[in-house]
């Protein structure tokens, strides 16, 4: 664990300078629930801080009220996990976060693991804009 803080100290200290790009992420991803989101408003509904979905691309996450960058994308397991150190924000906050990113063998999706979330990997699947744009 303390390594991880280190890295993550390590990271955050070098965010001005080191973007990086999860170029394993084809397009945009989703959990089906965000993908929704994006399907109801791409079929008109309203976009606001309620209804607008959190989306993954190579450059991090997306959401209304902040998101997260890569500063850092590493494989691990070639072709298989990924380890992304990114610097996230939400309002007024910003901290250094650790995901692990796990391809599914069948399917254009993958595990997305936190570091410290008890919750477990969420499951993002490919989910582009139908108007091809993100």
């Amino acid at each position: 664990m303390r390594s991880v803080l280190i890295a993550l100290a390590l990271v955050a200290s070098t965010a001005a300078v080191a973007k990086d790009r999860a170029t394993f992420l084809v397009g945009q991803y989703a959990t089906a629930a965000q993908c929704e989101k994006l399907r109801k408003i791409e079929d008109g509904g309203p976009k606001n801080v309620g209804t607008a979905p959190e989306l993954l691309d190579p450059d991090g996450f997306h959401s209304w009220e902040g998101g997260c960058e890569f500063t850092k994308v590493m494989e691990h397991e070639p072709g298989k996990v990924w380890v992304g150190l990114m610097i996230c924000s939400e309002g007024n906050s910003i901290s250094p976060e650790m995901y692990v990113f796990s391809k599914h063998e069948t399917e254009d999706s993958f595990e997305v693991s936190q570091a410290g979330d008890d919750d477990g990997p969420e499951a993002y699947t490919r989910c582009d804009s139908k108007k091809g744009t993100h």
